[in-house]
C-alpha cells in the first residue's frame, strides 16, 4: 500500500518514513496537512494517510474532514497521531472522520495492526465500489429494456420499487386509453412471405409506438398490427387525454405517411389507413396473470370502449374517433377538433358523442 506520513515534524516523518518500509509499504511524504490532501487528491492508488494531530495550517483533523468530505469514489483509511491518550482526542478526532489513531512515542506493533486493519477495510471498499460500477451497468441494462416497452418515467419507478417486488393487482386511474389498427393488413399478408409480413408489422409498430412513447404513454399490448396504449396509467398525469390526442396527431400527420413512404420505397404499395379510437375515464391499472408470468394492462368499461371506438372507424371517412369524455378532459383542445355524431356503443345505455380532426 501507498502511505502518506504527514507530519511537520522531519524527526517524526523518518520514523514513520522508516516504520512503514519495514512493514512492506511505501511511504509518501508531507510536511502538513495541505500538501498530504495534494498528494492523496493526485494519486488513487494511495490508500492510508496517517496524519499527525497537531500542524500548522491544516492540522490533522481537518485533513481527515476533507478526505471524508470531498474524496468521491475512494475511500482512504486515516489514522490520527496525537501526543496524549485521552478520550477527548481520541472522540475528537474519530468524529472527525478518522478510523483510527496512534499515541506518540509510535508502537511498531500498534502501527502493523492499523495498517493491518487499513489492507482489510481499503479492500473492502474496493469491493464494493467494484460491485457498484456493476450494479449501475446491470441497472442500465434492465432500464433500457424497460424502455422499450415504457415511458422512463415508468420504468424507473419499476425499477426503483423493486425492493417490493412486481405484484398482482392494481389500482382505479383516471386515464385515456388507445386503440389502432392496421386497415386492410390482413389481405397484404395473405400475399406476402412470413418474414416480409414481420419487417412490415414491425416497422408500423416502431413508428406508432414512436409516437406513444414521445407523449410518455405506456404500450400495453401489441396485437397484431394492433397497439392497446394508455395515458395516465400507471403513472397519474393530469394532461394525459392531452397526451393522446397529440399522440393520435403525430400517427396520423408524421409516422403513417413516414411508414407509408418506406412502404413504398420498398416496392410494397402506397401503405395503409389506420383506426384509432380514444376514450377517458376511470380504468383500473395493475399486473394479471400469475406469479409466474404476468402483464401489465388497463381494465374497465373506458377500455372497452375505446377498442369499440376504434372498430367502428371502419367504413368512414375519419382515421380517429375521440370521445366526448376524451374531448371534456383535454386542458388545450385543439381548434380542428370536430363533431363528428353520437353513436350507440355496445355495452351503453346511451349514446356517446364522438369527435375527429377536421379532414
Amino acid at each position: 500500500m501507498k502511505v502518506v506520513c504527514a507530519t511537520d515534524s522531519p524527526t517524526w516523518r523518518l520514523l514513520l518514513e522508516r516504520s512503514v518500509e519495514a512493514l512492506g509499504h511505501e511511504p509518501v511524504l508531507a510536511e502538513d496537512g495541505e500538501q498530504a490532501w495534494g498528494l492523496i487528491e493526485a494519486d488513487p492508488e494511495i490508500d492510508v494517510c496517517v496524519t499527525d494531530r497537531q500542524m500548522p495550517g491544516m492540522g490533522g483533523e481537518e485533513l481527515v474532514e476533507k478526505i471524508r468530505k470531498e474524496l468521491e469514489g475512494r475511500y482512504v483509511y486515516t489514522v490520527l497521531l496525537t501526543a496524549q491518550d485521552t478520550s477527548e482526542e481520541v472522540i475528537e478526532g474519530m468524529e472527525a472522520g478518522a478510523d483510527d489513531y496512534l499515541v506518540k512515542p509510535l508502537d511498531q506493533v500498534a502501527l502493523a495492526t492499523r495498517l493491518v486493519a487499513a489492507e482489510r477495510v481499503t479492500a473492502l471498499h474496493r469491493t464494493i465500489a467494484e460491485q457498484r460500477v456493476e450494479i449501475e451497468r446491470l441497472y442500465g441494462k434492465l432500464a433500457d429494456a424497460f424502455k422499450r416497452f415504457v415511458p422512463e418515467s415508468v420504468a424507473e419507478q419499476i425499477i426503483t420499487r423493486s425492493d417490493e417486488g412486481v405484484k398482482l393487482g392494481g389500482v382505479s386511474r383516471v386515464a385515456t386509453v388507445m386503440f389502432t389498427d392496421l386497415r386492410g393488413f390482413t389481405q397484404f399478408s395473405e400475399h406476402q412471405g412470413p418474414e416480409q409480413v414481420i419487417e412490415v408489422v414491425n416497422r408500423y409498430l416502431g413508428e406508432m409506438s414512436e409516437a406513444i412513447l414521445n407523449e410518455e404513454g405506456t404500450v400495453v399490448a401489441y396485437m397484431g398490427d394492433g397497439i392497446m396504449a394508455v395515458f395516465g396509467a400507471p403513472l397519474e398525469q393530469d394532461d394525459h387525454a392531452d397526451r393522446a390526442l397529440r399522440a393520435a396527431r403525430a400517427m396520423l400527420d408524421v409516422h403513417l405517411p413516414r411508414f407509408s413512404d418506406w412502404m413504398e420505397g420498398q416496392g410494397l404499395g402506397e401503405g395503409f389507413r389506420m383506426g384509432i379510437g380514444l376514450n377517458s375515464g376511470e380504468v383500473v391499472s395493475g399486473n394479471v396473470g400469475s406469479e409466474r408470468r404476468l402483464e401489465y394492462t388497463a381494465l374497465g368499461d373506458t377500455t372497452n370502449t375505446a377498442a369499440r371506438l376504434e372498430g367502428m372507424t371502419k367504413g368512414t371517412p375519419h382515421q380517429l374517433y375521440c370521445s366526448e369524455t376524451t374531448k371534456e378532459m383535454l386542458l388545450d383542445p385543439p381548434d380542428d377538433l370536430v363533431f363528428v355524431d353520437e353513436v350507440d356503443i355496445r355495452g351503453r345505455d346511451q349514446p356517446l358523442g364522438v369527435w375527429s380532426f377536421a379532414e
